[in-house]
């Protein structure tokens, strides 16, 4: 079996997973799509191919299993084409993104897709709020657009889909909900700035849980403004009376959302567990560095499961 990863060049955990496969003996070859320009991409009416700068060519006339990691289409490097005009450059972006998506497909006729990029338009925010309150507490929460129907006490708001906002990311945020820009659209729920944030991995019915030593206040709700700071938030494995509850519910969800791996947020407060939302390719190398260093227990977890499926 060969292998092909979709990713990008900043991507940590795939260097952790590749050094875990070629620990394995498996032919593999990442794809990082920023250096779009330094791979041979081939498709013909009979296969598709892809080779790396060193020559190593990976073909679906092999028994090829696909990763989807992070091939995020915005950070393709185009520094050394300079004379490109911008509409030509969003052509260029427009079909590498055709042409990985074709991969996936083609892939999705032939085998199973351990992570599947289908999963995130299948399961938005709204619909996993929707199908969560049957295994948790869901904190109240509205959508609207041109004006308010609920008011709630303490408001954060946070983006349903793409939190980049120009140059800038908007993290989840407390507001004022009458002073929101109108006509708009705004996802605004109630908050919760006392609670403690809580993460959880599953990974094929097996689950982790961990918690953040952030504190949350009224200013700042979003543990994720400490990414890449010096005295970042440490993560710990969570020790609770409900934990064993928590792992059978959030499998009883996941199965329902018919993933094989995701990542979940939740707020616990007073002992209680507020589902937030689950990013069905979420990002999990950063808690395999705060416990057990250089063992990488959550990276062999994923490399078995997806081997396995």
């Amino acid at each position: 079996m060969e292998i092909l990863i979709l990713t990008n060049s900043f991507d940590g955990s795939s260097d952790v997973i590749v050094q875990i496969l070629k620990r394995k003996k498996f032919k593999v070859l990442r794809w990082n799509v920023d250096f779009w320009n330094k791979y041979e991409i081939y498709f013909d009416q009979n296969h598709f191919s892809v080779t790396d700068p060193l020559k190593k060519t990976i073909s679906s006339k092999n028994n090829l299993k696909i990763l989807w990691r992070k091939p995020f289409i915005d950070l393709m490097d185009f520094s050394k084409h300079k004379k490109c005009k911008n509409e030509d450059i969003e052509y260029a972006k427009s079909e590498m993104k055709s042409v990985i998506h074709s991969m996936m497909a083609l892939a999705r006729d032939s085998t199973k897709l351990f992570i599947d990029p289908i999963d995130e338009h299948r399961l938005p925010k709204l619909k996993q709020l929707n199908i969560a309150k049957k295994y948790f507490d869901i904190l109240p929460y509205e959508f609207s657009i041109i004006k308010r129907k609920k008011k709630f006490k303490k408001v954060i708001t946070k983006p349903l889909n793409n939190a980049q906002v120009g140059d800038k990311i908007l993290y989840a945020s407390q507001i004022n909900q009458d002073d929101l820009l109108r006509p708009f659209p705004w996802f605004v729920q109630e908050g919760l700035f006392d609670g403690r944030d809580i993460t959880c991995v599953f990974i094929k019915n097996e689950v982790f849980f961990y918690y953040c030593d952030y504190k949350r206040s009224n200013k700042t709700v979003d543990w994720r403004v400490e990414i890449n700071k010096k005295k970042q938030s440490k993560w710990h494995p969570l020790k609770h009376k409900k934990l064993n509850f928590l792992k059978k519910n959030v499998s009883k969800l996941m199965n329902e959302f018919k993933l094989n791996y995701g990542r979940l947020d939740f707020i616990e407060f007073k002992d209680n567990f507020f589902f937030l939302e689950c990013n069905a390719n979420g990002q999990f190398g950063w808690l395999d560095f705060t416990e057990n260093k250089n063992k990488f227990i959550l990276h062999n977890k994923f490399v078995d499961a997806f081997l396995n499926d």
